[in-house]
């Protein structure tokens, strides 16, 4: 039985400590997200790696765990979800349009492009983050076939009623569940809704390979992609697959995160566009991994559910009644236990609120994503607009206020309780 079975700057310096917390490291960084590896898990996968392919048993029990009839292995969820949109658009015969949300991962965007598509942005409610109804009905209404739904943060949307309205305009919607790990909803795992989902196993998704993603598909759907079907076989030594992964473990440490988090252009914590780049199948050390490290990857969500747990406790507390109507926390969906990838919340003024924004950098905080998809060139040049909705209010928003705060294992209970002291007196 396999182990899945069983189942502020770079470069800046740390700002001055307060002197209850001389006695950690000066150079304790904590980084925004973490996903659980081990030493173990490093070793048993070599061995794995030249003995075993564990990717078609992987795929098999994916489609157990998450209700599907097909799983589809790449070598990341960008590419995982290029497919989805490539092989939606073949489903519906619709005009070659997807329709994305204007405030997402810029990852979203590369596998548009990459798909070929032309691009629709829709709005996104500020209060939770989840499609603004009237902009989405309007994208479907106006063409898009195909519709992306990405759950952020691990912070569940009503999917059925997504789905009805979808219904309506005939429309495929797509669930990108890359942040997804952890999370339900009614009592069903992100990743286990859409006739097409998508999972990410890249370094910040809760569960890691060191890179991955899969296409799931119900309906037995997948041959529909021909050649799309056929793409190039991993070219990197599993050694070097490893290595980077074992990097990834290692520096991702709080104590020696300060270091590669200081190099400009690793570009850590930072959301950036990347051109398409050719899709290639996940290679056997991630698939490896992935099963390896599944107990710890669950042992590590409800870490995270019982750290934002005490985020919102801590900020909700009888005292706080005026502190907690000017900060906004997002609304969960009826039935919805979020994953808390991290923990969002908005603030007037975002990070820069905050009375020491580079010491919350330190303990993890991080900023949303830094502009709406519609500000990318990339989308700028395929982007299909719809007249007098060219403005996405609720991204726009989004982009200045939300700061994510850090659930993972290695926040430390005096982390937490720096980090909710600095929140609770940010500039409003």
């Amino acid at each position: 039985m396999t182990a899945i079975q069983t189942l502020p700057a770079a470069g800046r310096m740390p700002p001055r400590r307060e002197e209850t917390h001389d006695r950690r490291s000066w150079l304790r960084r904590v980084p925004p997200v973490h996903s659980p590896l081990s030493f173990g898990a490093l070793r048993e996968a070599i061995v794995d790696a030249v003995h075993d392919d564990a990717r078609p048993r992987l795929a098999k029990n994916l489609c157990r765990m998450y209700d599907a009839d097909e799983a589809l292995l790449a070598d990341s969820g960008t590419h995982a979800l290029q497919l989805a949109i490539s092989l939606a658009l073949r489903l519906t015969r619709a005009p070659n349009v997807v329709a994305l949300p204007a405030y997402c991962c810029f990852d979203a965007a590369t596998a548009a492009v990459g798909a070929g598509a032309r691009i629709m942005l829709y709005d996104v409610d500020p209060d939770t983050m989840a499609p603004e109804m009237a902009s989405f009905e309007r994208a479907m209404s106006s063409g898009a076939g195909v519709a992306v739904v990405a759950p952020l943060y691990g912070m569940p949307v009503d999917w059925p009623a997504l789905e009805a309205s979808a219904a309506r305009y005939g429309t495929m919607l797509i669930e990108d569940a890359a942040q997804g790990f952890g999370a339900s909803l009614n009592e069903k795992p992100l990743g286990a809704h859409g006739r097409l989902s998508v999972l990410s196993f890249g370094r910040g998704k809760g569960w890691t390979g060191g890179r991955g993603g899969a296409l799931l598909a119900r309906g037995c759907v997948l041959d529909m992609l021909g050649h799309a079907h056929d793409f190039e076989p991993d070219s990197s030594p599993a050694l070097g697959g490893l290595l980077r992964a074992a990097v990834q473990w290692a520096a991702g440490r709080p104590s020696l995160y300060a270091l590669p988090a200081s190099i400009p252009w690793l570009h850590l914590g930072e959301t950036r566009y990347h051109d398409p780049l050719p899709i290639r199948e996940m290679p056997r050390v991630a698939a490896g991994l992935l099963e390896r490290s599944y107990p710890l990857a669950l042992r590590e969500a409800d870490v995270r559910r019982r750290t934002a747990s005490s985020y919102l406790r801590d900020f909700m507390a009888p005292e706080l009644a005026k502190f907690a109507r000017r900060v906004k926390f997002m609304r969960p969906a009826t039935g919805a236990a979020p994953g808390y990838l991290r923990l969002p919340i908005r603030l007037s003024h975002g990070l820069c609120g905050l009375p020491d924004p580079g010491r919350a950098t330190w303990l993890g905080a991080a900023r949303g994503y830094p502009s709406t998809l519609g500000e990318l060139r990339a989308v700028r040049r395929r982007l299909h607009t719809i007249h007098g909705a060219d403005r996405w209010p609720g991204a726009e928003t989004l982009v200045g206020e939300v700061v994510t705060l850090p659930t993972h294992s290695y926040v430390e209970r005096e982390d937490r309780k720096e980090l909710t002291g600095l929140v609770r007196h940010y500039h409003s």
